[in-house]
């Protein structure tokens, strides 16, 4: 009975693993949907680019930095910088 319970514990981990390594990244990949979409816009609000390039660095990586997430940043920095106050 040990066993059976050791194992579906391991089991239960296992599947939180790959549930959350899933919404991590749609949340991944919808953050990088709207920094693209700010980059197509003309006139985003500067509040959007904000919040989008704070949550670029969040989702982009702490050891292993996403490249695209970077040149994403920098590319809203500029997008930023060019929008009249």
């Amino acid at each position: 009975m040990e066993y059976l319970s050791f194992i579906l514990i391991i089991l239960f981990l296992a599947f939180l693993l790959l549930l959350f390594a899933r919404i991590e990244k749609r949340t991944k990949n919808k953050w990088r949907k709207t920094a693209y979409d700010l980059l197509e816009m003309e006139g985003p609000a500067r509040e959007d680019i904000f919040k989008t390039i704070k949550y670029l660095r969040l989702y982009g990586g702490r050891i292993r930095r996403d490249k695209e997430f970077k040149q994403l940043i920098e590319r809203l920095h500029d997008k930023l910088e060019s929008l009249p106050e």
